[in-house]
């Protein structure tokens, strides 16, 4: 673990915030029904924990953006819901996250730290809008989603099978998920449309980017190449083509 100070703070307020909404979507406050409520409070539990290893172990410049737009979606969730200890609670460590992940000290902080190895940033990027968009949409969707439920269900899926690298995913991603965005949206009241039509084209956006690719299909061969000179193997094969061309020559001489 690597991560600076205020990024274990950030990251250590994330989590806790979205639990304090959690509590007050899953209490009753707010105009979801109770399957939609209890989608978003799930959703807003695991994208936390994810921006939370994102930032403390990973130190990642992914893992901070993903904190800072969970809370400001966190500070709009404030609008729909009644007041209550869970309300306050919320409200104050949102903006306490917010405060910390995007301060000008983190960005010194992802400067000063030196380059490493990791999935390319569009792969990353990608991930993050199939990960979010179930839980945008769950959230914008307050007069019910209608066929958005068949998109959110679909980019979950898809954010799933592309962060195992299935085969297939990222042609699905390209294929399937844009060409089912198009009717759920017109199957889904507003605003809820504008998030699948948005997303997927974010989401398209980022699958057809060189760093999706390689992502999941690098093209270069990262297992290191054979040194130069004589393997053991090498010299095993040159002793027994030297053995055989011996017992060859002894026999020539017997006969």
């Amino acid at each position: 673990m690597n991560s600076s100070p205020a990024a274990a703070a950030g990251g250590g307020l994330c989590l806790p915030a979205a639990l304090a909404w959690a509590g007050a979507i899953s209490a009753g406050g707010g105009p979801w029904e109770p399957v939609q409520a209890a989608i978003l409070a799930i959703g807003l539990v695991a994208l936390s924990t994810a921006a939370l290893v994102g930032m403390v172990v990973k130190n990642s410049r992914w893992g901070r953006r993903m904190a800072a737009c969970l809370a400001v979606g966190e500070l709009a969730l404030a609008m729909a819901i009644p007041l209550s200890g869970w309300w306050w609670a919320g409200v104050g460590l949102a903006a306490a996250t917010l405060t910390l992940v995007a301060g000008p000290w983190l960005a010194e902080s992802g400067r000063r730290r030196a380059p490493t190895l990791g999935p390319p940033a569009r792969s990353v990027l990608l991930l993050c809008i199939l990960a979010g968009l179930p839980i945008a949409l769950v959230a914008v969707s307050v007069n019910g989603l209608g066929g958005g439920w068949v998109f959110a269900a679909l980019s979950a899926a898809a954010a799933t099978i592309y962060a195992k690298a299935v085969a297939g995913a990222l042609l699905f991603t390209r294929f399937v998920v844009p060409a089912v965005a198009l009717p759920a949206a017109f199957t889904t009241p507003w605003p809820g449309w504008t998030v699948i039509v948005a997303g997927a084209g974010a989401a398209a956006w980022a699958a057809w980017s060189k760093g999706a690719r390689l992502a999941v299909r690098p093209l270069v061969d990262t297992r290191p190449e054979p040194a130069p000179g004589p393997t053991p193997l090498r010299i095993r094969s040159a002793g027994d083509a030297a053995g055989s061309r011996s017992a060859s020559k002894r026999r020539d001489d017997s006969g």
